[in-house]
């Protein structure tokens, strides 16, 4: 039995009866605590907008949303989608057109 029983290193293990417990007792050994939270990410303070660009107002509007390659990349995001939309539609159809031409082949024996 070659390395099959002997772990080495210094391992504490409790056992535990498995009657008895109630919410309040974990499975684990007590020594173990779980990791705590991550602390709070830091507040989001507003940015004091560039000279001559509109102050408060402007600093509010999302950057990017002007911009016409981003525009471009949606609208063209948007034909890809009609695009699928329209192939599940036809696909859909030729289903259900083959379905009833198979019923009617049963029913009509043609």
């Amino acid at each position: 039995m070659d390395g099959f029983g002997s772990y080495g290193g210094d391992r504490r293990m409790e056992i535990v009866s498995g009657k008895g417990l109630g919410t309040r007792h974990r499975a684990y050994s007590p020594t173990q605590h779980p990791p705590p939270p991550p602390p709070p990410p830091p507040p989001i303070q507003a940015r004091e907008s560039w000279p001559g660009h509109g102050g408060a107002a402007a600093a509010a509007k999302p950057w990017g949303f002007t911009d016409p390659e981003v525009k471009r990349k949606k609208r063209i995001a948007r034909y890809k989608a009609y695009t699928v939309e329209g192939r599940v539609k036809a696909s859909l159809r030729r289903g259900f057109q083959w379905i009833k031409d198979k019923c009617s082949q049963i029913v009509h024996g043609y």
